[in-house]
């Protein structure tokens, strides 16, 4: 969590695992800032409170963009010019607990700026396309890519696909179903990747 971030690019993610911890899913959502930050302001004004602070140890570790076209100083774009996350993004890649990095809109390109992704296939908002490419990351346009360890979303509202593609991957695809349909939220998944069997098994028409 950072001043000047999308609000739905960490809530809508929030929204959807803490829906499936209170269907079951053995789950432990935070927000989280760099540092001791009492109030963070989103980019359309919303002040909420951080759970705390970041420490490494979680399985999973998403990270929202918000200000990236606009180069807004304060959002991810001014976070990635200050390079304060830079160094605790790189560090979490090889935490031994962490299993899964991922990236909500152009919070990706925060993962890119650390030096996480390379290569990788990856998406971010769409203004930013030409950017995560000529970072050297295989770009692919889709709401949600999947790759391994790394999962990304497109812009603000890909980041719901994104959470309920994680709760289908760690709880399966019927948990992830009822949470999207309690949100009356008709998902997207990631396509597999050529060659490669759908780690969730055959994908769900909705």
């Amino acid at each position: 969590m950072f001043d000047g971030l999308d609000e739905l690019d960490a809530l809508g993610p929030f929204e959807v695992l803490r829906n499936a911890a209170s269907a079951g899913c053995d789950l432990s959502v935070h927000l989280v800032t760099r540092e001791h930050q009492p109030i963070v302001t989103g980019s359309h004004g919303l002040r909420f409170e951080p759970d705390g602070v970041y420490q490494p140890g979680a399985d999973i570790l998403i990270v929202p963009g918000g200000g990236w076209l606009a180069r807004a100083e304060v959002g991810a774009w001014g976070e990635a010019q200050r390079g304060h996350w830079v160094p605790i993004l790189t560090a979490a890649r090889s935490h031994p607990s962490l299993r899964i990095l991922a990236g909500v809109c152009t919070g990706t390109m925060l993962l890119a700026r650390a030096g996480v992704i390379g290569a990788r296939r990856a998406s971010t908002h769409h203004s930013a396309w030409s950017e995560l490419e000529a970072s050297g990351a295989t770009l692919v346009k889709d709401r949600v890519v999947d790759d391994g360890d790394l999962v990304t979303s497109g812009g603000v509202t890909s980041g719901i696909d994104l959470a309920l593609w994680l709760v289908e991957r760690e709880f399966g695809g019927s948990v992830a179903d009822a949470v999207s349909d309690a949100m009356e939220y008709p998902r997207s998944k990631p396509a597999p990747r050529q060659g490669t069997p759908d780690p969730a098994g055959p994908r769900k028409a909705r």
